[in-house]
């Protein structure tokens, strides 16, 4: 925890002095620093980059924000030269490192108008430093593409620097050597490279970063009776509670399995505390146990009949049916009932009423990319929540508790290298985030808490650890794969297992309904009945269907007709981890059981 703190204390000093004085060049730079230092290269790229952007500010004195920065250096330079303390001069204050010139007044010298040259110096060494750091960091990331783009404008614009050379001959060798080895052509290929060739999708750390001040602690008392009781609106039966689960991240668990079985000796599960769903009172087969609806929904099909709040299909129109229900200032805004009409007016609508570049930002995507710009269209429900609400975005009721699959940077064995989940591109991360609050309107140097990277990264891993999609299945769609995705805050907090007690659909609401009759998940030995998790395989124990008061309502996150290999491989990147309920245990263990006794006789692993 000390380490931690020890972390995040000159972050937010930084921070501090970005709210003070946003437009600054050098605040981003020095942060991106720190960042650097502290093993974060995407955030430092995502500094970065709103460094580069106010350096060409600098230069355009027809520029949107010339004037603020120009004003923003004026105050920064004239801070440095009061008697201020060191620390805040290190590590507040970004145009400290930029050197006086024959000692003349800051900015005397004018050049063209109110430029002067020591304006132009300073945007020249901004720009210099944001290119190095970008094309370095997003190396690093796995963004190649990216970094190899910044080094050739970086080369372009600074000749002279080699480390730009260096960086993209490094990419390539990285593309091209097979197993990790060095290319001795490299030389050669860096004349030829076209950077389509090259990858552009990373990964980076999913943390719950030290100074994340907004996600609360969700196991505190208070916490978990709010919880429930925002859970009695939409499921009166149930209540949330904090429970232990098997430690599926940790990568040496199956190291230290293997190890224990060799010794002979019992091997010790890690487990984590998570919340679940819990029945209050008993539930029947077939009763529905939740219904809940969410506007943190979005579709990538555009111009298509969808609710714009819930993204579910709006009703047929036929001549004699009234009119449906629509924004009343821009007409093309059509949402499927009155309630999701005055819940989008109330909670995002406002800030991209009228937006018509907006509404077309992560539409109608290639099909390897659906699933990418659902997220980001996620990401842009979000911002406009946010700006309508006037709520930080990891402050907002639907984004508050839901729980990232975050890794604790403690679960880390010293010597193991850091753990890196989180899917990363510049453009989705750094670049789109910044283009949505522009159709908006919005100013992004003026309100940075709705595009810092690590908070745009907590965003995502909250959606990747929560959303749910629905598939296309209408043939005529334009979009094959996931079309449409939402966040449900209160159904994502029940736990998954391949043995559910309840099963769900998903529309423009979203239903919990108690399984029963056929329902029911078979799997075990005797009569084959399914078997209720953590009960014995007594006849007693079978489990006809239903949810007695006190047990958990269990989930599914993927298939569960598929056999335990392909649920387990499809679950990982849910999960963080192979799945441990007790069916896939029970599965696996019958699968070992044949391996050893039916060796050569087919593969195992479809059998169950």
């Amino acid at each position: 925890m000390a380490a931690e703190e020890d972390s995040a204390a000159p972050v937010e000093w930084i921070w501090s002095a970005i709210q003070k004085n946003p437009y600054e060049p050098g605040n981003y730079l020095t942060r991106a620093d720190q960042y650097e230092r502290l093993g974060y290269p995407e955030l430092a790229a995502g500094d970065a980059y709103k460094a580069l952007l106010l350096s060409d500010e600098i230069q355009d004195d027809c520029g949107e924000y010339h004037e603020n920065v120009i004003e923003a250096i004026e105050v920064a330079m004239q801070e440095i030269n009061s008697p201020s303390g060191e620390r805040t001069r290190m590590l507040c204050q970004g145009t400290a490192f930029i050197p006086r010139q024959n000692n003349r007044d800051w900015g005397s010298e004018e050049i063209d108008g109110e430029m002067s040259r020591d304006h132009l110096y300073l945007a020249e060494r901004v720009a210099h430093e944001s290119f190095r750091i970008l094309s370095r960091t997003l190396m690093e990331c796995g963004c190649l593409k990216s970094a190899y783009d910044f080094a050739s404008r970086g080369l372009q614009a600074f000749p002279g620097d080699k480390q730009f050379l260096k960086i993209q001959t490094q990419i390539v060798k990285t593309r091209r050597a097979p197993q990790g080895q060095q290319d001795q052509h490299a030389a050669h290929h860096l004349k030829t490279t076209s950077t389509i060739e090259l990858q552009d999708r990373g990964l980076v750390r999913r943390e719950l970063y030290a100074w994340n001040r907004h996600d609360p602690d969700r196991f505190a008392v208070e916490k978990l009776a709010e919880l429930s009781s925002r859970l009695k609106e939409v499921a009166p039966k149930l209540e949330v509670r904090a429970m232990r689960l098997p430690l599926l991240h940790n990568k040496a668990s199956q190291a230290d399995r293997e190890s224990s079985e060799i010794l002979d000796e019992p091997y010790v599960q890690a487990y984590i505390t998570q919340l679940g769903l819990f029945a209050t009172e008993d539930i029947a087969p077939h009763e529905t146990v939740l219904h809940e609806r969410s506007m943190l929904a979005a579709n990538n099909r555009l111009y298509d009949v969808l609710c714009d709040a819930c993204s579910a299909p709006l009703p047929p129109i036929s001549p004699n049916a009234p009119p449906l229900p629509s924004c009343p200032d821009c007409e093309d805004t059509i949402f499927c009932s009155t309630t999701c009409q005055s819940l989008a007016l109330d909670l995002y609508h406002p800030a991209v009423c009228n937006k018509l570049d907006f509404d077309i930002l992560a539409k109608d995507p290639s099909p390897e990319a659906s699933a990418t710009a659902l997220y980001l269209a996620l990401l842009g429900r979000v911002l406009a929540m946010s700006v309508t609400q006037d709520v930080h975005p990891l402050d907002l009721p639907d984004i508050k508790y839901l729980w990232g699959d975050f890794t604790s940077p403690e679960l880390n064995l010293p010597a193991a290298p850091v753990a890196r989940k989180l899917p990363f591109t510049f453009h989705d991360n750094i670049l789109a985030p910044l283009h949505m609050l522009e159709k908006m309107d919005i100013d992004p140097f003026a309100n940075p808490h709705l595009c810092d990277t690590w908070i745009i990264n907590t965003l995502y891993a909250k959606f990747r650890g929560t959303a749910s999609a629905r598939f296309s299945t209408d043939p005529r769609s334009r979009v094959k794969g996931p079309e449409v995705c939402a966040v449900h805050p209160m159904w994502c907090l029940a736990n998954h297992s391949c043995a559910p007690n309840v099963k769900w659909e998903w529309g423009g609401e979203i239903r919990f309904e108690a399984r029963g009759g056929e329902d029911v998940i078979r799997w075990g030995e005797g009569t084959g009945e399914g078997e209720r998790e953590g009960k014995g395989k007594g006849e007693e124990e079978r489990w006809k269907g239903g949810i007695r008061k006190g047990e958990e309502v269990l989930s599914h996150y993927c298939d569960v007709d598929l056999p335990v290999k392909e649920r387990r491989e499809w679950m990982v990147g849910t999960l963080g981890g192979m799945c441990m309920c007790q069916r896939c245990v029970w599965e696996e263990d019958q699968l070992e059981s044949v391996r050893k006794n039916f060796k050569g006789f087919g593969n195992p692993d479809v059998w169950v």
